[in-house]
């Protein structure tokens, strides 16, 4: 029987950061902010709290890459969602639609969220990273809902930026009830949003 190839160094710090990271991420979405210290988040990833502060340097450091993760998470997602969805509206309302799905059912995306409700009742010092991740996604759908103009299947009434705005702003806002636990149907939730926004967007085709 032939041994299993060596990890490279590469390979073996990769690995140690994706654990470190989805312990971060478990940690905080269970227990909150203040309960992801280094110390708890190396033992349960199975590593020493040397490791974890060697990585990141401090708990800011930690909490700016668990975010900057989850983003990436989240945008990987949405790619594959949409990937083979045909139409700028079609592909708008699955990206939401698979963004509010991830609110009820993504550890990571639930921690994400714990940790942006800390910042503003914190004002921890991770808000120009949250800043940036917001930005981020606002631009995408303000992307999309131009797109979706542009094909004469969304209001040119509407201002792009400050429809991804409140749409942004809407989702953060049933993220955060997710977060807390509040008792909601998440299929529910899906179809009403999906509802709403087809007539706040004034989409100009029918959709069956």
């Amino acid at each position: 029987m032939e041994r299993p190839a060596r990890r490279t160094q590469r390979e073996r710090s990769e690995d140690s950061e994706n654990r470190l990271l989805e312990a971060a991420a478990a940690i905080i979405a269970e227990d909150g902010y203040t309960a992801a210290t280094l110390e708890r988040v190396g033992d349960r990833a199975g590593f020493s709290r040397a490791l974890a502060s060697r990585k990141y340097g401090s708990k800011d450091g930690l909490i700016e890459a668990v975010i900057r993760r989850v983003s990436d998470h989240v945008h990987a997602q949405l790619d594959t969602a949409v990937a083979d969805v045909p139409g700028p509206l079609d592909r708008l309302l699955t990206m939401i639609d698979r963004f509010t799905d991830l609110m009820f059912t993504d550890t990571s995306v639930r921690a994400y969220f714990v940790l942006f409700s800390a910042m503003l009742a914190n004002r921890l010092e991770t808000r120009a990273v949250f800043q940036e991740v917001q930005d981020r996604y606002a631009e995408r759908l303000q992307g999309m809902i131009a797109a979706g103009q542009a094909a004469g299947e969304i209001s040119a009434l509407l201002d792009s930026r400050t429809a991804a705005y409140v749409v942004g702003s809407l989702q953060a806002g049933l993220a955060i009830e997710a977060a807390m636990g509040t008792d909601m149907e998440s299929g529910l939730i899906r179809q009403h949003l999906a509802a709403m926004l087809k007539g706040a967007l004034g989409i100009t085709r029918d959709q069956g």
